[in-house]
């Protein structure tokens, strides 16, 4: 499939808007159906989230880090055997090592900005980027410059044609205007692949007995037109989920969307696709306390109100679903209820929250954006699932 689908990277040294630039394209490809992954190719890597929430809270959610051999390999793996479009975020400071990353990329999209008092140093930066494509053969499609305060315009000063400016690219701002839209345009044009054909290829690598799930057509099916499910239509969502067969789950949504489906079916074997894994089963996590000095995983389980907060992060690059040995879920007291947080995959939320539907009174997803943990499994009948419980998480 890699032969088949596009990887667009976005480069750029750092402070030039790359991130912004990226969440904006993102949507509006999403906005035209345009079925592709982001896929975070540096550690740094900022979810959507990060776009979503108050700005002043964004510092105190993310998570750092610098690569690895390791963290590289896995970068590339996902780009050999991608099964979508991609959006590839590389970050600002390649090393030669890294660049591998971009021999498997199939067009580049630079943004570059100037620096104040430095007058040569967009140029500079610039010829730097477009050595790094060409030692790696991938086609630059567009060079855009970014500006931090002059209006979008679709030449730069010196009146080369094939340099385009942005402006205000700042996080929070919303992108827009006629450059913005022609690199769009130009996304959508190479990256389209009919949506419908897209699931019904997915569908056909699973077992006929399987039930398939496609959230976004479901979700459009049921009136919502941006085809985004909202925590009081998760009862809606789970009537077209049958109890007495396994079920595969296809299309992006809230990681609580996954995981109510994933509880709805406890008993029977779920399967989800990952755009970067693709058909994926949950695995099973060993149950110990945390270990000193196992610092790629952490998980600190507190007191919240009358229930209890389980925090999940990890301190690596990757989690690696074939090595489940290293993410070890903690030891809970049973019938109480569970708020998870953390910044983990979907998969990972999957599998903790299917350990524990049996022990706990309800399950709750801790979501930035709402302010609140949705209740995705309750044996509380004054609790619901699709409810809103009000978290505040304190600020570290």
């Amino acid at each position: 499939m890699n032969h088949e689908f596009p990887a667009i990277l976005i480069g750029g040294p750092p402070h030039s808007g790359k991130s912004v630039l990226i969440y904006s394209l993102t949507r509006a490809l999403r906005e035209e159906r345009v079925s592709h992954y982001v896929l975070r190719a540096c550690p740094d890597g900022e979810g959507d989230w990060v776009y979503q929430i108050a700005q002043d809270k964004v510092d105190t959610i993310r998570i750092k880090g610098s690569f690895t051999p390791k963290f590289t390999k896995h970068v590339v793996d996902f780009l050999k055997k991608r099964p979508l479009p991609l959006l590839v975020d590389v970050g600002g400071k390649p090393t030669s090592e890294q660049e591998q990353i971009f021999s498997h990329c199939t067009g580049a999209i630079l943004l570059i900005g100037e620096r104040e008092n430095d007058p040569g140093a967009f140029s500079r930066d610039l010829t730097l980027w477009q050595d790094m494509m060409d030692r790696n053969h991938v086609p630059v499609i567009a060079v855009i410059k970014s500006d931090l305060h002059e209006k979008e315009r679709l030449l730069a000063q010196d009146q080369r044609e094939d340099l385009k400016t942005l402006s205000a690219l700042h996080r929070g701002s919303d992108v827009h205007g006629p450059v913005f839209e022609s690199i769009v345009d130009q996304l959508a044009i190479s990256m389209s692949f009919p949506e419908r054909r897209q699931a019904a290829i997915y569908k056909s690598q699973l077992s006929p007995q399987i039930f398939f799930i496609d959230l976004p057509f479901l979700a459009s099916k049921l009136g919502d037109q941006d085809r985004y499910w909202q925590p009081d239509e998760l009862t809606s969502l789970l009537e077209h989920v049958p109890t007495n067969q396994p079920i595969a789950v296809y299309g992006r949504s809230a990681n609580w969307v996954y995981a109510a489906l994933a509880l709805a079916t406890t008993g029977h074997p779920f399967t989800m696709f990952d755009a970067k894994l693709g058909w994926i089963t949950p695995p099973t996590l060993p149950r110990r306390e945390h270990e000193p000095g196992a610092d790629d995983w952490q998980t600190t389980l507190r007191p919240y109100q009358n229930n209890l907060l389980l925090e999940m992060n990890t301190g690596s690059q990757y989690l690696d679903i074939d090595e489940p040995e290293r993410i070890p879920l903690p030891l809970i007291p049973e019938r109480k209820g569970v708020i998870l947080s953390g910044r983990i995959p979907h998969w990972l939320l999957v599998a903790v929250c299917r350990q524990l539907v049996s022990t706990q009174a309800w399950l709750a997803v801790y979501q930035p954006p709402l302010h609140a943990a949705v209740v995705v499994f309750s044996n509380n009948p004054d609790l619901l699932v699709g409810q809103l419980i009000p978290v505040e998480l304190p600020i570290r």
